[in-house]
């Protein structure tokens, strides 16, 4: 019973503060009565000195009310703001991927990243995108031999804040494929070369024209001679028996496993299957 009586007598330092705030709040009002009456009764009411006197009165009032009552619950206050700042780092915490990942998408966004249809590779997740949202961007994924695997990869948007975005598409559209393929040292390398380009021409001859348009308008918006799109091959050392023979191939983005496969096909000395660009012939 002593214990529920003592509950209900208010906190000493509470009751101090709130008789010390009416005493301001009546002492400022009171004296900010007392000197607008003595404003309105010495000026003349048509000067504007009187409007200027009553307006810097009436804010001075405003100003040592403020003070004073910051000075009487600095405590208060400073506890208040020690909660809000804690409550404030609770939150952030709590949501720090969901921020994170807007800022992704605003990266994304404000970068031109990629766009729909474009093939990206980030944090080894490699796909189509298909829908690039607020927190999050689907992708088709694409596996090995440039093969969609049938599934959908949804990745968070704050991946593109830690991770570098390779985008494989020059448009939503072509792409430059490379396509390393390993050979003998002792094998007609010429003869090797000579069939991969005339497979890589051919395959790509009805779609080149398309391709140098778009890339030479991104190089030239950006102040770079265009480079050549033309299928070309490079040679690199893997060790004394085997070297390496780099095909760059321009390509829709579509198209990009069936072209490697008619070009490895021509390699290999290997019929045309249904994987090529050429269409079955009808049963």
């Amino acid at each position: 019973m002593q214990e529920e009586l003592l509950q209900l007598i208010p906190d000493p330092v509470l009751v101090r503060h709130i008789i010390s705030t009416l005493v301001l709040v009546v002492t400022v009002f009171g004296l900010r009565y007392i000197v607008l009456r003595f404003v309105r009764r010495r000026l003349p009411t048509r000067d504007t000195l009187q409007l200027r006197w009553t307006s810097q009165v009436r804010a001075f009032s405003y100003a040592v009310l403020a003070f004073g009552l910051f000075t009487i619950w600095a405590a208060e206050l400073q506890a208040l703001a020690v909660s809000f700042v804690v409550l404030a780092m609770a939150v952030v915490w709590a949501t720090k991927e969901t921020i994170a990942c807007m800022q992704g998408a605003v990266y994304r966004l404000s970068s031109n990243a990629f766009q729909v249809g474009d093939r990206i590779n980030v944090g080894g997740i490699r796909g189509d995108v298909i829908d690039p949202g607020l927190l999050s961007t689907t992708v088709l994924e694409v596996g090995k031999g440039h093969q969609r695997t049938g599934r959908t990869i949804s990745i968070p948007n704050s991946l593109f804040m830690t991770e570098p975005v390779l985008n494989e598409s020059l448009t939503g559209e072509f792409m430059l494929h490379l396509l390393t393929i390993p050979v003998d040292r002792d094998a007609d390398l010429a003869a090797i070369e000579e069939r991969a380009l005339r497979a890589a021409n051919d395959a790509c001859a009805d779609f080149i024209d398309d391709v140098r348009r778009p890339i030479a308008l991104r190089y030239r918006r950006h102040g770079l001679n265009p480079p050549l799109v033309d299928p070309r091959i490079t040679y690199q050392f893997v060790d004394t028996k085997t070297v390496n023979l780099i095909l760059r191939i321009p390509v829709p983005t579509r198209l990009e496993r069936t072209v490697e496969q008619r070009v490895l096909r021509a390699v290999l000395g290997i019929p045309q299957g249904r994987d090529t660009l050429t269409p079955p012939p009808p049963s």
